[in-house]
């Protein structure tokens, strides 16, 4: 169905007061292939999923508001500087100093110095001995700081959300009040307890075969670090939101089906985090990642994401209805059944592919 004169007018109105001109039938040649009302939604849809993308990164460059949540509380402020000395100092501090200074000080003294064929430079051959030295310095110091480092992160991370969620909460800032929230989703029981620890099983399970996915998805001839850094937004995005959802008693199910609904705002959003590490060689990439994550943490505790996606799409572009993209649907497929064999009732409760599909429709 072609869309309707009041649909046009009020797209060419949100995009001309946003600097941007819509594709029309009158202003544009649809492409080969393509009737003219088609090509006009498709315009469209790219359209919104470009504002949308622009909102998502802008808001998460607004750093200013981590240093108002720490500013607010004293206990963001210090589980922060912990993170901060323990990544950037300790850990980063540590990869600089074996790579950068004792490495190469260990090659000049146990390598002997051979001439090259010309006699102009002096190449440096470490041998077994020096192969031995770097093989012992990564498995005995930088890769346990680096699975220390993890553990004791996923724990402060965790603290500093719950620290910035309450501090956000006390100062009046989120739009519905926390009591009714907690009233609609939150069940008493046993009950309720094993189907909050089934979904944060399940939840880990997905996020990890999403993880698999993004590094067999990087071998793709040409195209393959692209799709790479997209699915990287994503992921981050997620892990960066998932805190806020989970204190404010968010189903499992609503989150993937907000995040998946409004893809286009959460990619912008993980872009700068992924944009700080994408080009880093992996252990540095880490300890950065690590130094930065909390920042994007609290940005996310501080953003209302459902008022900004509302904000922007009424201002720009109007759509009947909003793409959803499935991009959880490979990880659901592979856990679901896992999870259904070894916790049916649990189970019950978790998104599948096809529950979502059909909820969807």
């Amino acid at each position: 169905m072609a869309p309707s004169q009041g649909d046009r007018s009020e797209v060419i109105s949100g995009a001309n007061a946003s600097g941007i001109s819509p594709a029309s039938p009158s202003s544009s040649a649809a492409p080969a292939g393509l009737n003219s009302s088609s090509w006009y939604r498709l315009r469209s849809r790219a359209l919104r999923a470009g504002a949308l993308w622009l909102a998502g990164f802008f808001e998460a460059c607004r750093i200013h508001r981590a240093v108002s949540l720490c500013r607010r509380s004293r206990k963001v402020l210090v589980k922060t500087g912990q993170i901060f000395v323990l990544n950037g100092f300790i850990f980063l501090g540590s990869v600089w100093f074996l790579q950068r200074f004792l490495l190469p000080m260990l090659l000049w003294l146990s390598s002997p110095a051979t001439k090259a064929e010309n006699g102009d430079s002096v190449a440096q051959k470490g041998g077994l001995l020096h192969s031995i030295i770097v093989l012992c310095c990564y498995a005995f110091w930088l890769y346990p700081i680096y699975v220390i480092t993890f553990v004791v992160n996923a724990i402060w991370y965790n603290d500093i959300a719950r620290h910035a969620y309450r501090a956000m909460d006390e100062g009046g800032v989120h739009s519905q009040k926390l009591s009714q929230v907690q009233s609609k989703n939150d069940s008493s029981g046993f009950k309720s307890v094993m189907i909050q620890i089934g979904e944060q099983i399940y939840s880990i399970c997905m996020l990890s075969v999403f993880f698999l996915e993004i590094f067999g998805v990087s071998f793709v001839p040409y195209v393959g670090k692209l799709l790479s850094f997209i699915m990287l937004t994503w992921l981050y995005a997620y892990y960066c939101f998932d805190y806020k959802w989970s204190f404010a008693r968010w189903s499992l199910e609503r989150r993937l089906h907000f995040f998946e609904t409004n893809w286009a705002f959460f990619a912008g959003f993980g872009s700068p985090c992924v944009l700080a590490t994408f080009f880093l060689s992996p252990l540095v990439s880490a300890g950065v990642m690590n130094v930065l994550f909390p920042l994007f943490v609290l940005v996310a505790t501080a953003v209302n994401p459902e008022e900004v996606v509302k904000r922007c799409l009424s201002s720009v572009v109007y759509l009947p209805s909003s793409t959803r993209l499935p991009i959880f649907d490979v990880p659901n497929i592979l856990v679901g059944p896992i999870l259904r064999f070894f916790q049916p009732k649990v189970a019950a409760r978790t998104p599948s592919s096809i529950d979502r599909r059909r909820k969807a429709n």
